[in-house]
This record gives structure tokens, sequence and C-alpha cells, in this order.
């Protein structure tokens, strides 16, 4: 007995050219800067490959970004997802360099938190 056919996945109009905004790249995991991308109000994400699916259409899912606060100061935010104890719980830090809080989302990509906070 076969299978009722599956829906096609609907042809998605754009997919996002990355290009020369990849700080970072480990095959899985992407870091990439949005400097300049108008409308956006991070300076950048944290992305992790997978399975196109209904919560990455492009096969990308957005687990942390960070921005420029008025003050001065780098934010830095990372959602823990996953199915663990630490699924769906947000760590956030405050950085004195956006290189802190860059290499803060980079270092976390494969723990629950970030690292060094001011």
């Amino acid at each position: 007995m076969s299978k009722p056919p599956q829906p096609a996945q609907p042809e998605l109009p754009y997919h996002p050219d990355l290009g020369d905004r990849i700080v970072q790249d480990d095959g899985q995991y992407l870091l990439v800067s949005l400097a300049g991308v108008p409308g956006s109000k991070a300076r950048g994400l944290l992305l992790r490959r997978g399975p196109f699916s209904p919560k990455a259409p492009y096969g990308l899912e957005c687990l942390g970004h960070h921005l420029l606060l008025a003050d001065g100061h780098w934010y830095a935010s990372r959602v823990v997802g996953g199915d663990g104890e630490h699924a769906g719980r947000c760590t956030t830090g405050i950085f004195l360099t956006e290189l802190d809080a860059l290499v803060s989302l980079w270092a976390s990509r494969r723990s629950p938190g970030l690292a060094l906070m001011v």
C-alpha cells in the first residue's frame, strides 16, 4: 500500500543571498552581518542550517542577534532552543564592543548561553 502523495512545497520567490555578509561559517552555523541593511534593527544574526520547514523556510534558523544600544554598548541575545532542559530559554549579554558581542554569539553556538558579559 503506497502513501498518499505529499503536497508540494510552495516555491519561495526569494532566497537570501548572504554572500559577503557572512562573518563566520563552520558549515552548520553562520554569523551574518546586517550592517547597512535598510529596516534592520539588528546588526548581525547567528543562524543554523537545517532542513527546510515552516520554521526555517530557507533552511536557516535564527538563534541569536546583536545590536547597538543608545548608550554605545552592544546587546546580544541567544535563543537556546532544542528539546532539552534549556528549550525555549533566552540568554542575553551587554558588551563594550561589537567584536565582544560577535565573539560571544559565535562561541555560544554549541552551548546554551552567552559567554563573557560586561
